[in-house]
């Protein structure tokens, strides 16, 4: 499993914020604020990510992969990202 950070740009946070909510469980990803999520996937890459979620041709949005991160922000953000990491870890 990837992480993928997935950002909206120019007003399309919900269209990619509707198919994110239905395709990918719950707890695979966390919102940041609107517009702003990080996505726990099984696929390779970000367009795949992209297509997967059908926004490719419907969406102004940029995705990139996250592997590694710092920076500051609420609490819960560091615990989901941890919880992510060490499972990842352990496989």
């Amino acid at each position: 499993m990837a992480l993928f950070l997935v950002l909206a740009l120019k007003g399309s946070s919900s269209i990619i914020g509707l198919p994110i909510a239905a395709k990918i469980p719950a707890t695979d990803f966390y919102t940041i604020e609107d517009g702003k999520w990080i996505v726990e996937s099984n696929v390779s890459t970000s367009k795949d990510l992209s297509d997967f979620l059908g926004i490719a041709q419907i969406a102004t949005h940029f995705i990139v992969p996250v592997r590694g991160y710092y920076g500051r922000a609420q609490p819960d953000l560091w615990e989901w990202l941890a919880a992510k990491t060490s499972k990842a870890n352990a496989s």
